[in-house]
C-alpha cells in the first residue's frame, strides 16, 4: 500500500494447543517398525508421531533399518469434511480484513470430476479508514481429489498443482502491456508450494492481488488476498486516487495464510485437531434493522436563536424539533417548513432544516474522533458526486469555507426525485464532537400541481446558497453559545 496506509504488523502468532506446531520436522522422521498392537505418542505435543512396539507382544526379532516417513501421511484417518473457515487464525483474518463478512461454500464434484472443494471468504469491500475507503478480501479453498480412471488421488492432486505452477511460471515469464505477474517457490509449506502476484493495470479499475498454491497429499490448497484503497472524495467512475497492494506485501501475506491453511489441512488428513478459529459464517439478517425512534422535544435555545432567520426564509413556517439517541450518537434536529406559500402563479415550497449530531464515547466523554469520521463521510459523498448526478439528482461544486468550525463545506444540488422537485443547498460544519448540518431550498409550482411536479421551477443556486449561508452562520454562532440546549 502507499505510505498513507501502512500494512499492520505481520508477526507470526504463537500456535495454540489444538494446532500442530510449525516447528515439527516434516522429513527424515524415524519410524520404528512394530508387530501386534501399536501406540501413537505425540512427541512433545508438536505433531511428530512415533510408532512403538507393545510391551505385551512377542519379540519380533531385530528391528528393520530405520526408514524415512512420507512427508504427508495418508488421509484415511480424516474425519468428516474440513471447515475451510477454521483453517486460518482469527487474529490474522481480522488484521487483514477487519469487520469482515464471512461466507463458506461446498462444491461436490466427485461424480463428475472426482473432487470435492470447501471454500471460505472473508470480505469487506467498503472499510472506512479516515479519509480512505478500503477493499479487503481473503479466500481459502481446500480441494480433496479422488482417484480417476487409472490415476490415484495423489497423482490427480500432483497434476492439478502442476497446472497451477506451470501457469504461474508462464505468466511471470510473459508480462503484457496491461498486466504484471510475479511468482516465487515457497519452502516448508505442504509438499510443494508457490505464490503468485497479479497486477491488472490496464483495466478501467486497476486491481492487484496475491495467490498461494500448495499440495498436501491428495489435497490442493489455494489462498487469495486482495487489497486496495481510495480516497473517499475520489470522483465516481474513476480510478483516480486508488492505490493497490504491492507485490512485497501481497506475497508476504499470502505466504503466511497459505502456511496456516496447509498446516491445518495436514492435521485434518491425519485425523488430528486442526481448527485455528471457531469463526462461523456471518448469518444472513432475517429482518429489518431497528431504526432509532425520534422523540418530539421543545425547541432548544439554539434553534430558537435561528428562528428569526428561518421564518424570514420560510414565510408562515410550521416548525418542530426532535431528539434521536443511537448508542453514542445523539441527534437534535429542528425544521421550518411550508409547502403552500402563496405565489404569483401558484404555490411556493420553502424549507430550512438544521441538525446537531453529537458523539460520546463509552464513558460519556465527547468523542471528537467519531465526529471527525462522520464529517469526513459527509464531505466525501459531496466531493464524490461533485459535477455529476444520478436518478434525478445533480450535484454542483463543493465550497469549503475556512472560518466555519474545524472543517466545513457546502454544496448546491438539483433535486428531481419522486418525492420532491426543488433546488437545495446543504452545508456541514465540524465543531469538536458535534457536526452541524443545514439545508435550505425550495421550488415554485402551479396551484393544481404536487410538490414533485416535473413542471416545478427549482430555487436557483444563488438564492438557495445565500439563505443557507445565513442560516448556517446563525446556527453555528448559537451553538457556540448554548450548545444544543
Amino acid at each position: 500500500m502507499s505510505h498513507d496506509s501502512p500494512e499492520p504488523s505481520t508477526r507470526q502468532l504463537r500456535w495454540t494447543a489444538t494446532v500442530p506446531s510449525p516447528a515439527a520436522p516434516r522429513r527424515g522422521r524415524l519410524v520404528l517398525a512394530a508387530a501386534g498392537v501399536v501406540v501413537l505418542a505425540a512427541a512433545g505435543g508438536g505433531g511428530a508421531y512415533v510408532v512403538t512396539r507393545s510391551l505385551t507382544s512377542p519379540d519380533p526379532g531385530p528391528a528393520p533399518s530405520p526408514a524415512a516417513a512420507p512427508a504427508t501421511p495418508v488421509a484415511q484417518t480424516a474425519t468428516g469434511p474440513i471447515k475451510a473457515c477454521a483453517t486460518l487464525d482469527t487474529l490474522e483474518t481480522e488484521r487483514l480484513v477487519p469487520k469482515a463478512t464471512v461466507s463458506d461454500t461446498v462444491s461436490d464434484k466427485r461424480d463428475e470430476f472426482s473432487y470435492i472443494a470447501w471454500s471460505c471468504t472473508w470480505s469487506n469491500p467498503s472499510l472506512s479508514f479516515g479519509e480512505y475507503r478500503r477493499n479487503r478480501k481473503i479466500t481459502v479453498e481446500v480441494t480433496q481429489h479422488h482417484a480417476r480412471e487409472s490415476d490415484s488421488a495423489d497423482t490427480v492432486s500432483r497434476r492439478q498443482y502442476g497446472i497451477e505452477l506451470s501457469s504461474s511460471q508462464f505468466r511471470a515469464a510473459n508480462p503484457t502491456k496491461d498486466a504484471y505477474y510475479a511468482m516465487a517457490k515457497l519452502d516448508g509449506i505442504g509438499e510443494e508450494a508457490h505464490a503468485r502476484y497479479t497486477w491488472y493495470k490496464g483495466n478501467s479499475i486497476p486491481s492487484a492481488f496475491g495467490e498461494g498454491f500448495a499440495r498436501v497429499g491428495d489435497v490442493t490448497v489455494k489462498v487469495e488476498y486482495e487489497a486496495s484503497q481510495e480516497r473517499k472524495d475520489s470522483p465516481l467512475f474513476t480510478s483516480k486516487g486508488r492505490t493497490l497492494v504491492t507485490e512485497k506485501n501481497a506475497m508476504r501475506e499470502v505466504k503466511l495464510l497459505l502456511g496456516q491453511a496447509a498446516e491445518s489441512v495436514a492435521a485434518w488428513r491425519q485425523g488430528r485437531p486442526y481448527a485455528r478459529a471457531t469463526l462461523d459464517p456471518t448469518p444472513t439478517p432475517t429482518g429489518p434493522t431497528p431504526t432509532p425512534t425520534p422523540v418530539a422535544i421543545d425547541f432548544p435555545k439554539t434553534c430558537e436563536a435561528v428562528t428569526p432567520v428561518a421564518t424570514e426564509l420560510v414565510p408562515g413556517a410550521k416548525s418542530n424539533a426532535e431528539r434521536t439517541r443511537d448508542g453514542g450518537k445523539t441527534i437534535v434536529s429542528c425544521r421550518w417548513n411550508n409547502r403552500e406559500i402563496p405565489a404569483q402563479d401558484g404555490f411556493g415550497l420553502r424549507t430550512v432544516f438544521i441538525s446537531f449530531t453529537t458523539f460520546t464515547n463509552r464513558s460519556g466523554a465527547p468523542d471528537t474522533g467519531a465526529a471527525k469520521h462522520y464529517y469526513i463521510d459527509l464531505r466525501s459523498k459531496a466531493k464524490e458526486w461533485e459535477g455529476s448526478g444520478f436518478q434525478g439528482l445533480f450535484y454542483h461544486k463543493v465550497t469549503e469555507p475556512k472560518d466555519w468550525g474545524d472543517r466545513a463545506h457546502y454544496q448546491y444540488r438539483k433535486n428531481r426525485t419522486p418525492s420532491v422537485h426543488a433546488g437545495i443547498a446543504d452545508s456541514a460544519v465540524l465543531v469538536g464532537a458535534t457536526v452541524i448540518e443545514v439545508t435550505h431550498g425550495g421550488s415554485e409550482r402551479a396551484k393544481d400541481q404536487p410538490i414533485n411536479s416535473p413542471s416545478s421551477v427549482l430555487m436557483p443556486q444563488k438564492q438557495a446558497v445565500a439563505g443557507l449561508l445565513k442560516a448556517t452562520e446563525t446556527a453555528l454562532e448559537a451553538f457556540r453559545k448554548t450548545g444544543t440546549d
